[in-house]
């Protein structure tokens, strides 16, 4: 792993936080590092998953200036990657909890939102920003967003890269819960503990493929098809 994250494993919970330094972009450096991490939980059978931001943000989203180079194959390879990212949290062998410790911006929130359980503060703003910069939201993360958010909340946050925070950030399905500041990180690995100590985990695994079978397939057809999408051929 590079010391993009920080990796620690207590009582079968592996805690993996982003810090870049900054604002934890997704670019290719940050995922491969995410990734690593995420090998070496299940190389040590944890339990459960604490994926957390640094004192700033969750994550300010994809890397912009990969997008603003015109390699075309770069910026397939970074979406493809967040996308992929985000589907194996929505996979993964054991529940993942998330901790944002701060803002969730586009690919960021689609990141928060693949979570099983996700921690927040008053201050941890939600938004899929693309809209608002010029860009169109990719097929794969728009049906990230459908598969977490209500309805309303799905249309608002798509069309109008409307921001959500506090209790509308929790009502909308962005977050699973509000917690003081200095607490999030801690909360959130209160219940990944809970979930160590409660949960079966073939069955949670088994029970979540399930529920999200009709979401993953959609995502991944989101992926599959993004060089189409976007010209990136």
């Amino acid at each position: 792993m590079t010391s993009l994250v920080g990796y620690e494993l207590k009582d079968s919970v592996a805690t993996i936080t982003l810090d870049d330094g900054k604002v934890n972009v997704l670019g290719p450096a940050m995922q491969t590092a995410i990734n690593e991490a995420l090998d070496r939980a299940e190389k040590d059978s944890a339990k459960a998953v604490v994926l957390a931001g640094n004192g700033r943000v969750f994550s300010g989203g994809f890397d912009l200036t990969v997008f603003q180079s015109g390699d075309a194959q770069a910026a397939h390879g970074m979406l493809a990657g967040g996308f992929e990212l985000a589907v194996r949290a929505m996979t993964f062998p054991a529940p993942v909890i998330m901790a944002a410790t701060g803002p969730a911006i586009a690919m960021g929130s689609f990141l928060l939102l693949s979570g099983d359980h996700r921690v927040g503060q008053p201050k941890s703003r939600c938004q899929a920003i693309e809209v608002a910069i010029g860009m169109t939201i990719p097929i794969a993360a728009l049906e990230i967003m459908r598969f977490r958010l209500t309805p309303a909340a799905f249309q608002r946050g798509a069309a109008l890269a409307s921001t959500f925070a506090g209790e509308e950030a929790v009502n909308g399905g962005w977050l699973d819960e509000i917690v003081e500041a200095d607490r999030v990180l801690a909360r959130a690995q209160e219940v990944a503990t809970e979930a160590v100590t409660t949960l079966n985990t073939g069955a949670h695994v088994g029970t979540k493929l399930k529920a999200r079978e009709s979401a993953l397939t959609a995502i991944r057809a989101g992926i599959d098809g993004l060089a189409t999408e976007f010209s990136l051929g």
